[in-house]
This record gives C-alpha cells, sequence and structure tokens, in this order.
C-alpha cells in the first residue's frame, strides 16, 4: 500500500514538474526593457541564471546582469564579449549584435512563437 501511495505521489509531482505558464512568461519578457555591450561574462548558475558583467547603454553605467532568465539561457552559448543586448519594451523578441551581424531571437514556449 505505502509503495502505491509513494508511485501516486511521484506521478503527480512528476507531471506538474516543468509546467511553464506561458501567458505570465511572455507578459514578463514583453515588459523588459534592455540595451548593454557584455564586458564579462560567466558561466550559467542552476542551467538558467544569466551572469554577465554589462556596460548598461540606457544609464551609461557599468553593473552585474544577474539574472533567471530562460530565454537568454536558451542562448548563452551565442553570447560573447563585446556583444551588444537590445530587447524593446512592448516586443518579444531580443538581437544580439555582433560584429557583422545581427542575430534575432523571438520568444516561444510550449511550440509557439510570440512575435
Amino acid at each position: 500500500m505505502a509503495k502505491k501511495i509513494l508511485l501516486i505521489l511521484t506521478s503527480i509531482l512528476l507531471s506538474n514538474c516543468g509546467k511553464v505558464d506561458c501567458s505570465k512568461s511572455v507578459d514578463y519578457y514583453r515588459q523588459m526593457d534592455m540595451n548593454f555591450v557584455i564586458l564579462d561574462k560567466k558561466p550559467l548558475n542552476h542551467g538558467r541564471e544569466v551572469n554577465f558583467k554589462i556596460k548598461n547603454n540606457l544609464n551609461n553605467r557599468d553593473e552585474m546582469y544577474c539574472e533567471e532568465n530562460t530565454w537568454f539561457a536558451w542562448h548563452y552559448v551565442d553570447f560573447e564579449v563585446g556583444d551588444t543586448i537590445i530587447k524593446i519594451k512592448g516586443k518579444t523578441t531580443f538581437s544580439i549584435h555582433k560584429k557583422g551581424k545581427i542575430l534575432s531571437f523571438p520568444y516561444e514556449c510550449d511550440g509557439t512563437t510570440y512575435k
């Protein structure tokens, strides 16, 4: 009996694990307003917390940018020191401006691309 209860509880926990509320997430990311240059890139923490030393072009200050931002974490390999990151408030796309090219990434959640 105890094994059955443990199995049921484990199934419930695993079925809820990783569920994302896409509408909340897209609303959160839509509100972001960023324009910065990466001065230093630290490794991801816990697989999704991005850590940069940045030059914030919105206030002209050097700052640390540390946030659990899964959208940026998905594209962390694309970020390099010297890149300019631009995310315009109200948009669901961010861009990485590199020397000679611009990479744009729309927000995606559960198979839906938000534009």
